[in-house]
């Protein structure tokens, strides 16, 4: 792959033109996602001969040292959720690189359902699901992520608060993460089998998000409803600002409506503002940068780079692209 080419994403680029360092930096930041932003991250190099492949690889050996192969195969110190994250990263990595080199261990990682919890960990493993069908053209994936859904559609989503599935099993907290996740995994099943059942979800799931209350004027996504139905106030964590992106990228592109693009951009725009405020690698808000918080940071940039790769205005594609070639020099 020559350095310069394309960013990972299902979306084709469009003619737009791109400077070489910033294409570069999307592509280096959205591969490595999760885990790479902070202590992993390599800084980029010049635009030479695929450079960042060798970094990015170097990098996911790292990880992969933490990577335990005996049952149940898993990275030490990391949540059950983020577990899925890795491995839809990993997905990335060898859409980019075309290296089977972890290929298995995600595999085997995908297969491990240990200690998942809420109706949001579940939604992730979908996700991974078809984040590596995307590889295998494994029915058997697509079909463990249409039962995931299907389940939570059909079990968790009720007219408390006017639709909107629940976080948990007990059904305490309608939250935005969840419910991202939800959308996002509607769209992508539409695309995948292209049942006009999960294109109906994911028109409601956007229809409610979008009044639900849960983006605030500012166009920042807080972390979810109270028991009155009303925002919560709680933080505008960065990967709340992240997900939902995907899912309005997919929305445009399945209505051919430009209004979720704009909206998605709108959102995108403001978490930058709100994760610098001066100059420097951005900061997650409500609390020290633990795992949790580098994991959010890493979902949120790739998401971004989805963005900064899809046909939205010169202007916000280049101060994304900026940003994402900031992020990358100062981490």
């Amino acid at each position: 792959m020559p350095a310069c080419s394309a960013p990972i994403s299902s979306r084709p680029e469009t003619p737009m033109a791109r400077t070489c360092s910033s294409k570069q930096a999307i592509r280096t930041i959205t591969t490595l996602t999760v885990f790479a932003l902070g202590a992993f991250l390599p800084a980029p190099s010049a635009c030479a001969q695929n450079p960042e492949k060798e970094q990015t690889a170097r990098t996911l050996q790292t990880l992969m040292n933490r990577y335990e192969t005996a049952s149940p195969s898993d990275w030490r110190d990391l949540h059950a959720w983020q577990r899925f994250v890795t491995v839809s990263t990993l997905s990335d990595y060898e859409i980019m690189s075309g290296s089977t080199r972890f290929h298995n261990s995600a595999l085997r990682a995908l297969q491990n359902r240990q200690g998942l919890d809420g109706n949001d960990d579940d939604l992730w493993v979908a996700q991974a699901d078809l984040d590596m069908a995307r590889l295998t053209h494994n029915p058997t994936q697509i079909q463990d992520a249409r039962n995931i859904f299907d389940t939570i559609a059909s079990k968790y989503w009720d007219g408390h608060c006017g639709g909107g599935v629940w976080w948990d099993h007990a059904r305490t907290y309608k939250n935005a993460i969840t419910n991202e996740l939800f959308l996002s995994t509607a769209t992508r099943l539409y695309r995948f089998t292209h049942e006009q059942a999960y294109r109906d979800w994911a028109l409601k799931s956007w229809s409610w998000f979008r009044n639900s209350g849960m983006i605030a004027p500012d166009n920042l996504i807080n972390d979810g409803l109270d028991n009155q139905c009303r925002n919560n106030g709680g933080p505008a964590y960065s990967y709340n600002q992240g997900v939902i992106l995907d899912g309005l990228l997919e929305i445009s592109a399945l209505t051919e409506d430009g209004a979720p693009q704009q909206t998605a951009s709108r959102i995108a725009l403001a978490a930058i503002r709100a994760f610098t405020p001066s100059p420097g690698t951005f900061q997650e808000p409500g609390g020290p940068m633990n795992t949790d918080a580098r994991i959010f940071r890493g979902i949120f940039v790739r998401a971004l780079g989805h963005v900064a790769a899809s046909e939205v205005d010169h202007t916000t594609r280049t101060r994304i692209a900026d940003w994402l070639s900031q992020q990358a020099r100062s981490a």
